[in-house]
């Protein structure tokens, strides 16, 4: 080989390993974590970008890869603060950088479907709500939606800051008008009471780190109790019909004592822990969530009363679905008014039993409860599956003034389904045989459901 030749196989071959390296530091930039250069967003003709980059909880300097971006936006989307969102990256102006480019159409009013849970009433469907969701362009959330619920219908609206993914406040205003059917267990006879509330609320929060929050509430409202009451449930066997009116003079002494209206101011503060993450059987798949709540209630025509709960749930992958768990201790002043108190048994407590069969007719002041359930998918993905089943068992306990039943331990054992109807919306069945501590002569007793139970 000449001395020209070799010169040239050398410079050949420095120019390959020169673009190998090249290409490998490339390869090796392009796998490895990028940098968040900028954010641009299209389409936002009423939502300035600064806002879109906050609700998106992402922000220009920040490590990020794929999956990070992709979460982001799709977070973003469900939240539907906009009519649409797509996305795209292209190169930024250093290697390793990216920029983020956010396609969004701009949302107007609109009419949607859902649901919702409150802690009084537990589920209830939305037939109709007026979404006015980021109508200011701050990422607000605002709706007037019409509930409709097992024993429970009305209007409500509401308006909410600070939903963000890293806001560290938020804010809200409640306004509501419902009303909720009681229901009561006295002498083998289910009986309910109607009682209608208005409430005006103003809500503050703050986030005290990735998995804790504290929140504060302040609410004017006014209670009134119809003064008389009805049969819930035929009993022909001890002369109860269906709809049979209850005179004032029959009402429980607990229920006589509530009858009228009362304006009230009612202070809360709650302290929660959310960790829960992923999805098994529509629900929950691992995590905890837990609330430790302080009410006080105070009555305009003077005097009040306070509660305090402690609610804990527990979520972990099992074999191919999940275990939950809850406890709940629970009490409340014995000045609190019948509607007003703690009532146990029922598709949110011992499944086993009638609703509100294991407290006396006027509420209990004190009770506690606990679940174990494990959830699978039967039909369709694990995760949001079309339909689900669980196996259960309750246990609890309640007491207080005038409470006439005995003291045992209520507990059963049972199954549920819930079938997906409509994204995010599950209906079902809970069907569970007595244990222990059943008021009634039943082999077993079926409730539906509209959602999980927790």
């Amino acid at each position: 080989m000449t001395r020209t030749t070799r010169r040239f196989a050398i410079l050949l071959g420095s120019g390959l390993c020169l673009a190998l390296l090249s290409w490998a530091s490339s390869v090796m930039a392009a796998d490895g974590p990028l940098t968040l250069q900028s954010i641009e967003v299209r389409g936002n003709d009423r939502t300035s970008s600064a806002v879109v980059e906050r609700q998106l909880g992402l922000h220009p300097g920040q490590p990020v890869d794929g999956a990070l971006l992709a979460d982001a936006v799709e977070d973003l989307r469900r939240r539907e603060l906009f009519t649409s969102v797509a996305f795209h990256t292209r190169p930024g102006d250093e290697r390793g950088a990216v920029v983020l480019v956010l396609d969004v159409v701009e949302r107007g009013p609109d009419l949607r479907f859902g649901t919702g849970r409150s802690d009084l009433d537990g589920w209830y469907l939305i037939p109709v709500e007026l979404s006015l969701d980021n109508a200011l362009g701050r990422g607000e959330e605002a709706a007037v939606q019409m509930r409709l619920g097992y024993r429970h219908a009305g209007l409500a609206a509401h308006y909410r800051e600070g939903t963000a993914p890293h806001d560290r406040w938020r804010w809200g205003v409640d306004l509501s008008s419902l009303t909720t059917d009681r229901v009561y267990f006295d002498g083998g006879v289910e009986y309910a009471h109607r009682v209608e509330r208005q409430a005006l609320g103003l809500t503050l929060g703050r986030r005290l780190g990735r998995a804790w929050s504290l929140e504060t509430a302040l609410r004017v409202e006014g209670a009134e109790a119809d003064s008389t009451g009805e049969v819930w449930q035929d009993q022909e066997r001890l002369g109860a019909v269906k709809g049979d009116e209850v005179a004032f003079a029959d009402l429980p002494a607990d229920v006589a004592a509530g009858v009228g209206r009362r304006e009230r101011t009612v202070l809360r503060a709650d302290l929660v822990l959310d960790t829960r993450a992923g999805l098994c059987a529509g629900a929950p798949a691992r995590g905890v969530w837990g609330r430790l709540r302080l009410q006080r209630t105070a009555e305009r025509a003077g005097g009040g009363f306070g509660a305090a709960s402690a609610d804990l749930r527990l979520y972990r992958p099992v074999g191919g679905g999940a275990l939950a768990g809850r406890a709940v201790l629970s009490t409340v002043g014995r000045d609190a008014p019948f509607y007003d108190r703690l009532y146990l048994g029922g598709l949110y407590a011992v499944r086993g039993v009638p609703s509100q069969s294991l407290s006396a007719p006027g509420g209990g002041t004190w009770s506690w409860l606990a679940s174990l359930e494990y959830r699978a998918a039967l039909v369709g993905d694990g995760a949001d599956p079309r339909l689900a089943g669980a196996l259960f068992v309750d246990a609890g306990r309640g007491g207080g003034p005038g409470d006439a039943v005995a003291g045992e331990t209520a507990a059963s054992v049972g199954w549920g389904l819930r079938w997906r109807l409509l994204p995010g919306i599950r209906l079902g069945i809970d069907v569970a045989a007595p244990l222990a501590g059943a008021p009634a002569d039943e082999s077993w007793h079926a409730h539906a459901a509209l959602g999980w139970t927790f």
